[in-house]
C-alpha cells in the first residue's frame, strides 16, 4: 500500500511539473550576426513568437524585454478549435505594447475553426497577413529587406515560388510554420533565405529521457542561412511540457565585418 502512495505522489508531482514547464515562459535572445545584414538594420531587433495555442500571453514576460523592439512576427497556431476569438483578440493587444507592424503567417491550427472569422480579425487589427506572399520591412537611410511568408503545408500549400515572385535579391527573412517547408525547398531555394523563422513542432513537448516525436528547438547555420525553430510558447492538447521550454524570442541583427 505504501508503495502504491509513493508512486501516486511522484506521478502528482510529475503532473505539477509538466503543468508549470507548460507556463512557464523563457525569453531567448539571439544575436544574427550575419555580414549580408543591410547597414541600415544593424541593431534592428525581431521579437518572434509561434504557437501560442490556448495560452494567454503573459504580460510580465513581455515587460522583461527592456530593449526596443521594431518588428513583431507571429510564426503560426496563434489558435486553436476551441478557442475564442476574444482570448486571441487580447494576445494581439498584448504584442501591441511596442507600436510596432505586426505580420502573422498561417499554422495548421488556425484554419482548424473559422479561419474566415480569425482572418478579418486579423485584417480589422491591422495585422499584415503573408499567405505565399511577401513584403519589404523599411529601416534606415531608405534600405530594406525582404519578409517572406510561406502557407501552411498541411491544409494549404507551401508555395516559395509564389511568396517570392516580386521579390529581389536584398536581405531575406523567411517566415515558414512548420520547418519541413524549408526542408522540401530546393538548395537553390533555401540559399535565397538569409534568416529562417519557424516552429510548429514544439521540440516534441514531451520529451522522455531526450526522446520525443520531433527534434528540440535549435539555431543552427546551414551554408549562409541562420535558422531559428521555436519550441513555441503554448502547447496542444494538454497543457503539459516535459524536456521542453515555453520560448519566445528577440533577434537582434548585427552586422557581420
Amino acid at each position: 500500500m505504501a508503495y502504491i502512495w509513493i508512486i501516486g505522489i511522484c506521478g502528482l508531482l510529475i503532473i505539477i511539473y509538466m503543468v508549470y514547464l507548460a507556463h512557464h515562459d523563457t525569453i531567448d535572445y539571439r544575436t544574427v550576426n550575419d555580414e549580408n545584414v543591410p547597414a541600415g538594420f544593424d541593431s534592428f531587433r525581431i521579437f518572434f513568437i509561434s504557437d501560442i495555442h490556448r495560452r494567454n500571453i503573459k504580460q510580465a514576460t513581455l515587460n522583461k524585454i527592456d530593449s526596443h523592439i521594431d518588428l513583431i512576427i507571429i510564426g503560426g497556431d496563434l489558435r486553436e478549435n476551441g478557442v475564442p476569438l476574444k482570448r486571441t483578440r487580447k494576445n494581439l493587444d498584448m504584442l501591441k505594447k511596442w507600436n510596432k507592424s505586426i505580420c502573422f503567417i498561417w499554422g495548421n491550427n488556425d484554419y482548424e475553426e473559422n479561419p474566415v472569422a480569425l482572418y478579418q480579425m486579423l485584417q480589422k487589427e491591422n495585422i499584415t497577413i503573408l499567405a505565399n506572399d511577401s513584403t519589404q520591412v523599411k529601416g534606415n537611410n531608405e534600405q530594406y529587406f525582404n519578409l517572406v511568408g510561406l502557407d501552411c503545408c498541411k491544409y494549404k500549400e507551401a508555395r516559395f515560388d509564389l511568396a517570392t515572385k516580386n521579390m529581389d535579391a536584398a536581405y531575406t527573412v523567411l517566415v515558414t510554420h512548420a520547418p519541413s517547408a524549408f526542408e522540401n525547398m530546393t538548395e537553390n531555394e533555401q540559399d535565397t533565405a538569409h534568416l529562417v523563422l519557424a516552429g510548429h513542432t514544439h521540440g516534441g513537448q514531451i520529451r522522455i529521457f531526450g526522446y520525443g516525436f520531433y527534434e528540440r528547438g535549435s539555431y543552427t547555420k546551414r551554408r549562409n542561412t541562420n535558422i531559428l525553430i521555436s519550441e513555441g510558447y503554448g502547447y496542444t492538447g494538454l497543457p503539459f511540457r516535459l524536456g521542453t521550454k515555453s520560448e519566445c524570442h528577440v533577434l537582434t541583427f548585427e552586422k557581420k565585418v
